[in-house]
Order: structure tokens, then C-alpha cells, then sequence
């Protein structure tokens, strides 16, 4: 992307190259706290899913993709 901030690349190189960790996780903690200032945030939807079985059913899980693995599912 065509993000530049000077500030965060100079806290970056700083970064990359300590080796007292105190000064490093302070860098670090610097440029996340640019970062979530200054760049731009793209929301993402993830609609409510509901799923409802029958008591005779079992193996549901949940995936990552929010499709249902029929693979796993049972019936008593």
C-alpha cells in the first residue's frame, strides 16, 4: 500500500536492530500504536450465523469458514 510515515520506519529500523528487549518491545509498542492511529481499517462483515438441530443429532462443529461439514454430524 502506499502508507509512508517516517516516525514509524525510523522506530522499525531501531527496532530491528537492538538488543536490549526492554527498548525493543517499547519501539514495538511505538509503531503498533502509529499503526492502528494512522492506518485505515477495512471492516469486514461476518453475518450471524444460527444453527438448530434435533436432540438426535450430533457432531457439530464449528469451522473456521462458516459452512456446515456434514462429515461429522450423527444420528441416535
Amino acid at each position: 500500500m502506499a502508507y509512508h510515515n517516517t516516525a514509524m520506519d525510523k522506530l522499525i529500523d531501531e527496532a530491528r536492530f537492538t538488543s536490549d528487549t526492554v527498548r525493543y518491545q517499547e519501539l514495538v509498542r511505538d509503531f503498533i500504536g502509529i499503526a492502528f492511529d494512522e492506518v485505515p481499517r477495512v471492516a469486514l462483515n461476518q453475518p450471524y450465523l444460527d444453527i438448530a438441530m434435533q436432540k438426535n443429532i450430533s457432531g457439530y462443529q464449528y469451522w473456521f469458514h462458516r459452512q456446515l461439514d456434514f462429515r461429522q454430524l450423527g444420528k441416535q
